[in-house]
């Protein structure tokens, strides 16, 4: 594939940052520093009952600490769920949560960790029982309050008879108290049938899960509140995730400005792609000109107050990754959306409608001839652009099997024909490509 010499920094920031939250709403990078602030933390005003555990959470949790010292500030807001995996840097994240617990009285935490397939499939219950003491190690703790199935992508893993037969044994041995599944969705090639409503209905119907995780904002509410429904009438925990959608802008600008520069065109089909992004970054330029810095403001915090607002909701698990970023979330404890805010999150979605893929929907992935898991990529994209895990994420987009989203360039599109929301498929996944590989496509 011809490289056209981009300056790959350059290149990503302008083609695919804009996120609420996050690039082009102004949140700031993890400070490198951890050390103390000196501004008073604000602190949590609102816990709520973690379905059947009975335990009282923090409506604003933290999920994948991002250091010792913004997890201890984290704590010291009064924040009690932490949310950490055995895949979260190899085993180290939960290193790092273990270094911190251990300073506090263990009784008043809710410690969740998930067993995650992508680390290794479930082989027998004897691995799962390893796996799971190796955790325990890590988090240099006797027991987790919550041990997960780590992202199942369909109902046969919530189902799978090694992991609950571990559960009944790990119970039994005080090791674990709940169990729970969270979910983003599918890759293509596991079913493409099941959206990740339908695999958390299962779990809701096996009775066997306490607490389910789930993705769940205001951009894509329905299927989240459909299961948000379903655990509050069998009394199951709900923790959110996915909380500000990840939106993108500008992804043909500089391909556009060099082929000017060079003195040649863009193609027909590249036109066509350029010409229907132009169109919804000038109405970008028109909902940011009528709101002004304030509103994007309150825009970033009603992300988070639209969930809040749901009775149904346990906790948020957010990135506290840095101070700033506490202090951010953590004021917003026992807060609900006011109808202002809540008219501009309205209009906000309805003017990128066509920019942000539904997650877990996967109506599309079906249709591709090329075989590619739209829903797994365009999350590892959004771990790269929302979560800064740069890192994760490019490993997790290398070792997909199969063809990768460059293929998407040239094809007719069969995937935005399929979408009933109309999104912008193939370039969203263009932009996905170049961030999670070291190649810049050739759209000519």
């Amino acid at each position: 594939m011809k490289n056209h010499g981009l300056n790959r920094r350059r290149f990503i920031r302008n083609a695919s940052a804009g996120i609420i939250g996050a690039g082009i709403l102004g949140a700031k990078a993890p400070s490198a520093e951890a050390r103390e602030p000196e501004e008073e933390f604000p602190k949590i005003t609102s816990y709520r009952t973690l379905g059947r555990t009975n335990f009282r959470v923090s409506d604003i949790a933290t999920g994948y600490p991002f250091s010792e010292s913004t997890l201890r500030a984290s704590l010291g807001c009064g924040v009690n769920l932490i949310e950490t995996s055995e895949m979260y840097g190899r085993g180290n994240n939960e290193t790092l949560v273990g270094n911190v617990i251990r300073d506090h009285e263990r009784e008043k935490l809710f410690i969740v960790t998930k067993l995650a397939y992508s680390v290794k499939e479930y082989e027998s219950v004897q691995d799962i029982i390893d796996r799971a003491n190796a955790s325990l190690k890590r988090l240099q703790t006797d027991y987790v309050d919550c041990f997960m199935l780590h992202g199942a992508e369909n109902s046969e893993r919530v189902r799978n008879k090694y992991y609950h037969k571990a559960v009944d044994q790990l119970k039994k041995e005080g090791k674990i108290r709940y169990t729970g599944v969270s979910c983003h969705g599918h890759s293509w090639w596991d079913n493409p049938e099941e959206t990740f409503e339908q695999v958390l209905m299962t779990a809701v119907e096996d009775g066997r899960f306490d607490i389910l995780m789930l993705p769940y904002n205001f951009f894509e509410p329905e299927m989240g509140e459909r299961v948000l429904n379903a655990c509050q009438e069998n009394n199951i925990g709900t923790m959110t995730m996915k909380s500000i959608p990840i939106l993108i802008y500008e992804l043909f600008s500089e391909m556009k400005q060099k082929a000017e520069e060079e003195g040649g065109e863009l193609s027909e089909r590249y036109k066509i792609g350029y010409e229907k992004y132009k169109l919804q970054n000038e109405q970008a330029e028109a909902f940011f000109a009528r709101y002004g810095i304030s509103g994007a403001e309150k825009m970033k915090d009603g992300a988070i107050q639209f969930i809040l607002s749901n009775k149904n909701v346990n906790t948020i698990c957010t990135l506290l990754q840095n101070f700033e970023g506490i202090k951010k979330y953590i004021r917003l404890s026992g807060t609900k959306l006011e109808p202002q805010t809540n008219e501009m999150l309205g209009l906000f979605k309805s003017n990128y409608s066509r920019l942000h893929c539904r997650i877990g929907c996967n109506i599309c992935e079906a249709l591709c001839p090329h075989h590619l898991p739209v829903n797994t990529i365009l999350r590892y994209n959004y771990y790269f652009q929302a979560k800064k895990q740069e890192k994760l994420a490019i490993q997790s987009y290398s070792e997909l099997p199969g063809k990768k989203a460059d293929v998407c360039i040239n094809c007719e599109g069969f995937c935005e024909k399929a979408c009933p929301h109309g999104v912008l498929v193939r370039p969203l996944l263009a932009a996905a490509h170049i961030n999670l590989s070291f190649e810049t496509p050739n759209f000519a």
